[in-house]
């Protein structure tokens, strides 16, 4: 609608014309809880105008621009309307609020997404655990995956604020696990017992429907090589006297390297237990590979705990070695750890992927 307004004091009709509302960019944003995020959009034909950021029924907001404080872990619709005399303009905006987590070591096994450059986001300056870490926690912030490479590559987490165990499950880990695709990692959590903020105290294993299976190897290493030239495959050996490759598959993922960069060492040494692999090739010739789920308790596993993309965990099935149960009233840190040794032809190896961490309801 145009308003046509006449004055003895202006000669012509002056024309005001509705607000619009610009916006550059995604509007969708992520931001840790205790963080705070502006939305600040341009705005045409907005001098007169007024200004509403209205989430559900209420009006919290005024102003031009808008500054969102992450209080709790949420996901938060937000309109912004935008009024004068001749019409509106109105625009969604969607905030979700993480918990405030920090990555303490990204060490994976090598894969075709370590040093990735396209899908897996790396961008080749990843030299130090330091950088590598910081590329993890961005990618975690943004939900975007980040691979854990072959068996025993793995990840270290902690929060801010402790986990605390309540009846039901306590965390979820988002993967990208669909049927008939899964990569099943371990979690292990940790208390900071001797309360110095570090994941050097014990770690318990979050007991899944393999954990004590004969099938299982319950004390597996396996050692890397670094490549001696570029765009080859890495060798390895394990504690079982077997040994094979990860396949430098360079017709999907050409990075140089999939030994990851940042460990300087020629050799490095991943353990933990290894599950028997459940993939097969479906069409028998190679060009179908199938990687079926694992009944519950791992992540990036299609299983029935698995919920929108999300497995769901409970501390309470914290167990030791010999699978006696072990009570934590809460918990600080979570390791996550690629579980099987398998490469499926073109498809690659199994790696687990995690694309974030999120605290269930922890009153």
């Amino acid at each position: 609608m145009v308003a046509v307004f006449s004055s003895c004091n202006i000669d012509e009709e002056t024309t005001i014309l509705s607000p619009q509302i610009r916006v550059n960019g995604s509007s969708n944003y992520r931001v840790m809880v205790g963080d705070s995020i502006v939305i600040a959009p341009e705005y045409e034909n907005a001098e007169d105008a007024s200004f509403s950021w209205i989430i559900g029924n209420n009006k919290i907001c005024t102003d031009r621009v808008f500054t969102y404080e992450a209080v709790v872990a949420e996901e938060v619709e937000i309109e912004l309307v935008v009024t004068n005399i001749s019409g509106k303009d109105s625009h969604i905006f969607n905030i979700t609020s993480i918990d405030r987590f920090k990555v303490y070591d990204y060490t994976p096994a090598p894969g075709q997404f370590i040093g990735e450059l396209k899908t897996a986001g790396f961008d080749g300056s990843e030299t130090t655990m330091d950088d590598a870490i910081a590329y993890a926690e961005l990618r975690m912030l943004n939900e975007q995956f980040v691979s854990l490479g072959a068996f025993g590559g793995y990840i270290v987490i902690g929060f801010d604020d402790c986990i605390k165990n309540h009846d039901g499950n306590d965390f979820a880990i988002l993967g990208n696990s669909f049927d008939g695709s899964s990569e099943p990692g371990i979690v292990w959590v940790m208390e900071d017992v001797n309360d110095n903020g570090l994941p050097d105290d014990t770690w318990y294993e979050l007991e899944g429907s393999e954990s004590f299976s004969d099938d299982t190897i319950q004390l597996y290493e396996v050692t890397y090589h670094r490549p001696e030239a570029p765009a080859t495959n890495v060798q390895w050996t394990d504690n079982q006297g077997d040994s094979g490759v990860i396949e430098h598959l360079a017709s999907f993922h050409n990075q140089e390297y999939y030994y990851p960069q940042w460990i300087a060492e020629n050799s490095y040494t991943l353990s933990g237990k290894l599950l028997k692999s459940k993939s097969y090739d479906q069409s028998e010739n190679g060009s179908m590979w199938v990687n079926p789920a694992f009944d519950w308790g791992y992540a990036d596993n299609a299983s029935e705990d698995c919920i929108e993309g999300e497995n769901l965990f409970d501390i309470s099935n914290a167990v030791d070695t010999t699978g006696e149960p072990i009570i934590h009233d809460r918990i600080n840190f979570i390791k996550i750890q690629s579980a099987i040794m398998q490469q499926c032809g073109w498809a690659g190896e199994i790696s687990t992927e995690i694309r974030g961490l999120r605290v269930l309801d922890n009153e």
